[in-house]
């Protein structure tokens, strides 16, 4: 009986120590470098996931030269992980703040980030197709008598803003900070997906696992 249960004991250590082994290098399988970039490149991205759980993105453009963000990556399943750069937006939503004013017969909407208007964004109401930009102060005056929501245009990016209050016509915005970079100052929760030594983003573009000899930044 001894003799049998020893033989149990050894079988459960013998299953926990495979378990922990085929943990590790799964773990272990998706620490390196993602993208081979050939000499003479135009263009390169390349994405470095270390030991100590902390990543490098490199992107390198023509017009513009090289930039690198970094932060921690975790694995959150067998074959998908989440990055976050050290440094993350001071303002991460968008915000507004809107009264009634009733000497106004039109709306107006005052646009701006912490630190400064967003002179010329384009401001349009309750989902139409025309709209007014924004002046130099951030603010513009659109007719209408009801408001649900507000979009904004303004150097490629778009939002749109629900209002709660259709009477509100003096709205003051205070955008989410913009991340107007080639390559994205912050990562916030980003999920990616390894799989077959590729490393996938969201839109199904994929870097191929490479040598670290290729990495193309100091």
């Amino acid at each position: 009986m001894r003799h049998f249960e020893n033989q149990i004991v050894k079988h459960i250590k013998l299953i926990l120590l495979l378990t922990f082994l085929s943990s590790c290098s799964a773990k272990k399988s998706i620490v390196g470098l993602y993208g081979k970039c050939e000499n003479g490149y135009l263009a390169c991205t390349q994405i470095e996931l270390k030991s100590d759980k902390t990543f490098e993105y490199f992107n390198f453009m023509d017009v513009g030269g090289g930039t690198v963000v970094k932060g921690n990556w975790e694995q959150i399943s067998n074959d998908s992980i989440k990055l976050n750069t050290f440094e993350q937006p001071k303002n991460p939503s968008t915000t507004f703040k809107g009264k009634i004013n009733l000497n106004r017969t039109n709306i107006q909407v005052k646009i701006a980030d912490l630190e400064l208007p967003l002179a010329g964004a384009f401001i349009v109401l309750n989902n139409q197709s025309f709209g007014k930009p924004a002046d130099v102060n951030g603010i513009t005056e659109l007719n209408s008598q009801k408001v649900e929501t507000i979009t904004y245009h303004y150097l490629g990016q778009k939002e749109t803003i629900q209002i709660d209050n259709p009477n509100y016509n003096e709205i003051e915005i205070t955008v989410r900070d913009l991340d107007l970079n080639a390559v994205p100052r912050f990562l916030t929760d980003k999920i990616m997906t390894v799989d077959n030594r590729k490393l996938y983003f969201n839109d199904g573009y994929f870097l191929k696992k490479t040598s670290l000899n290729n990495r193309r930044w100091k």
